[in-house]
């Protein structure tokens, strides 16, 4: 029991990794594609940003909560599936791209003050968002391919496998309290932190 917990350790460390990794080549890979980006688009862009950044009206936070929350499930439930590390893989890699793009064309657009508008705007929240989908992401690769696995008896390998689908259930719940705590952040947060950094540019 002990060698294969060691194991199913293992696996989840190199699976960790593999991840960690992925989130960054892929956040690297959004900061390309945005460097890429000609002037008359990066033009188009902080306008957009600038309308953003302008609009008296902020979302609420149903909107922001099922924002980020979409891409935790879409994470989760690739984890139930043989081949669903397609979907998990292909949602978790836009998440990673569409931050760093995003972060990389305020900094263009804006220069020195988006550096600022990035690290107000963006980082509260995703200080909670990023090591959710993470952890998520390796959790639904790990549980994937434990699906089928059973251990001695029929019955035993039944119980197991119904203590593993509880536990991947409790992890979706135990994010969906960090997704409304990321929400709280950029409803509650983010737009203080917005007004001063346009208070001081």
């Amino acid at each position: 029991m002990k060698a294969k917990q060691k194991e199913w350790m293992k696996r989840g460390q190199m699976i960790f990794g593999i991840v960690c990794l992925s989130f960054i080549l892929g956040t690297a890979g959004g900061a390309v594609a945005a460097n890429l980006v000609g002037q008359s688009g990066r033009e188009e862009l902080a306008a957009v940003f600038q309308g953003a950044l302008d609009s008296s009206a902020p979302a609420g936070f149903g909107y922001v909560f099922w924002k980020y929350f979409k891409y935790d499930l879409l994470i989760w439930a690739g984890g139930w599936l043989s081949m669903g590390v397609f979907l998990s893989g292909c949602v978790f890699l836009f998440r990673s791209i569409s931050l760093g793009f995003t972060s990389a064309m305020l900094m263009s657009a804006y220069g020195k003050e988006g550096v600022l508008l990035a690290a107000s705007a963006l980082l509260p929240q995703n200080l909670i968002l990023i090591p959710v989908y993470v952890l998520m992401m390796t959790a639904a690769v790990f549980y994937m391919g434990t699906w089928e696995e059973n251990g001695g008896r029929k019955r035993a390998g039944r119980r197991e496998k119904r203590r593993r689908q509880t536990e991947y259930c409790i992890l979706l719940a135990g994010s969906v309290l960090l997704m409304a705590a990321a929400g709280v952040i950029e409803v509650g947060l983010i737009p203080i932190l917005m007004e001063g950094v346009q208070l001081f540019s």
